[in-house]
C-alpha cells in the first residue's frame, strides 16, 4: 500500500504574507499566532519561526502598536541650520518620525523634521541632546478632542515591541506584573476610543532617502478650499499653514515626492489645479528619510 506523501511546508510562501499581511491588524488575541495560521495556511509553529527569522534578519520588526488619533499628543514642525552630525543625531531623538534635508543655502534652514511628544516639556527634553536650537518651530493642528493615555507602563511596553513568541500578550503581563486579561482588555479599550489604531507586524521603515521638494511662501493666506485641492493632488505629500511670525517665517509650505528633474513641472501641475497664483517665494530639493514609523512617546 502506497504511503500517502506529506503535504509540502509553507515555510517557503510566509515571507511575502508575513511581510504584507499584518501591516494594520495583528491579533488582540491570547494566541494571535494561532489564528494568523488559519489563514495564512501555515502551522503556527512554522508561522512563528518564520518570523523569528524575518526579525533576526532585520526585516521584520517586532509586534508594536500604531497609536490612533485621539491619543493625546503634539506633533511639531522643526527647522534647523545645517550643523555636522545633526540629522544623525536628530534620528536618534525618540520623537523623531521624519527628517528632510536640503542643501544649505538661500539663507533657508537646511534641516527640517517632525517630532511627537506627550507635551511640550517632553519635546523640550529631547531637543536639548542636540547641538543646536531650532531655527523655526511650528506646532502642528491636532483632533479637537483627546484622551490622556491611562497606562504609562502598559503604553511603554507595547510601543516597544511585543516579544515574538506563541503568548506575546502573556509575555508583556508577566513583565508588568498583571494579568493577560488586563493587557488585552486595555488594549482593546484603547482601539476603541481611538487612542490605539492596532497592532502591526511590519518590515521596518526603507533606510533609503525619498526624493522631494519642498515650496515655501511667507506672505500668502490660501483658502480652506484651495488648501483642500492641494492636498488631494497626486504626490503632495505634506501641506503646512503657518502664522508667517518670528517662530515660524512662512504661511504656507509644501511638500512634493518629486525628483528635482520633476519638481518643477510637477509644481505647475499643483499649482494650477489649486489655484495659487504666486509662485512660491523659494524651492528647495530634498532628501525624506524616515528614522522610525512613528515617535515613540513612552520610550523616552
Amino acid at each position: 500500500m502506497p504511503i500517502p506523501a506529506s503535504p509540502p511546508s509553507c515555510c517557503a510562501g510566509l515571507r511575502q504574507t508575513l511581510i504584507q499581511g499584518w501591516q494594520q491588524d495583528f491579533p488582540l488575541h491570547p494566541s494571535p499566532f494561532r489564528q494568523m495560521a488559519a489563514r495564512s495556511g501555515a502551522t503556527p509553529r512554522e508561522l512563528l519561526s518564520a518570523c523569528r527569522e524575518l526579525n533576526r534578519s532585520g526585516a521584520l520588526q517586532p509586534i508594536h502598536v500604531r497609536w490612533g488619533a485621539t491619543l493625546q499628543r503634539e506633533r511639531w514642525r522643526l527647522a534647523f541650520d545645517a550643523a555636522p552630525g545633526l540629522a544623525v543625531t536628530l534620528a536618534a531623538l525618540p520623537g523623531c518620525f521624519r527628517i528632510e534635508r536640503a542643501e544649505p543655502g538661500e539663507g533657508l534652514p537646511a534641516v527640517w523634521a517632525e517630532m511627537e511628544a506627550l507635551d511640550e516639556a517632553a519635546l523640550r527634553r529631547q531637543l536639548a541632546r542636540l547641538p543646536l536650537e531650532p531655527r523655526a518651530r511650528l506646532r502642528l493642528p491636532g483632533p479637537a478632542t483627546t484622551l490622556c493615555c491611562d497606562d504609562p507602563r502598559l503604553a511603554a511596553c507595547v510601543e516597544q515591541g511585543l516579544q515574538l513568541c506563541s503568548k506575546p500578550f502573556a509575555e508583556c503581563a508577566r513583565q508588568l506584573g498583571c494579568s493577560e486579561h488586563h493587557v488585552l482588555s486595555r488594549l482593546s479599550a484603547w482601539r476603541r476610543s481611538g487612542q490605539l489604531e492596532g497592532l502591526v507586524l511590519k518590515p521596518p521603515p526603507t533606510p533609503m532617502p525619498r526624493p522631494g521638494l519642498l515650496a515655501l511662501w511667507r506672505r500668502i493666506e490660501p483658502s480652506d478650499d484651495m488648501l483642500a485641492r492641494l492636498r488631494e493632488q497626486r504626490g503632495v505629500d505634506r501641506v503646512i499653514q503657518g502664522p508667517g511670525s518670528e517662530a515660524w517665517p512662512w504661511q504656507l509650505s509644501v511638500v512634493l515626492h518629486a525628483t528635482p528633474q520633476l519638481g518643477t513641472e510637477s509644481w505647475r501641475e499643483c499649482l494650477a489645479v489649486a489655484g495659487l497664483a504666486g509662485a512660491p517665494d523659494s524651492s528647495l530639493p530634498l532628501r525624506i528619510e524616515q528614522p522610525r514609523d512613528q515617535a515613540l512617546l513612552f520610550n523616552t
